[in-house]
């Protein structure tokens, strides 16, 4: 393994169908809503029992780091997945990601987005 893997992109939005693109599904992504677009913690869960099936049919084992999100709750029963958690208010300084990686990629979600 070289870092180079790409998993499968999460998007929250508010709406599970959106109105604006008919072609949305065409989009090589996961989807899910609530009403402020925000993860929670049955999202989390969701989403982290999905890539667990996939990594022990895969026979891997993974480490998640995560920020302290209070949707970010431990989940029991991952086989694959050891889940570590980051000090409280130490995201901007440990979360490689905060640095402009999410910034980034919204903007190329909504291009995506904007095409189909």
């Amino acid at each position: 393994m070289d870092g180079s893997e790409k998993i499968i992109p999460l998007v929250i939005g508010k709406f599970l169908k959106p109105q604006c693109t008919k072609n949305f599904k065409c989009l090589p992504l996961f989807h899910d809503a609530n009403s402020k677009a925000w993860t929670t913690a049955d999202i989390w869960e969701k989403t982290l029992r999905r890539w667990d099936l996939n990594f022990s049919k895969q026979k891997r084992k993974v480490a998640l780091i995560a920020d302290n999100c209070t949707a970010h709750c431990t989940v029991d029963g991952l086989k694959s997945i050891e889940l570590i958690f980051l000090p409280p208010n130490s995201t901007f300084v440990l979360q490689p990601l905060d640095k402009g990686i999410i910034q980034n990629f919204k903007a190329t979600y909504r291009k995506l987005l904007l095409k189909t």
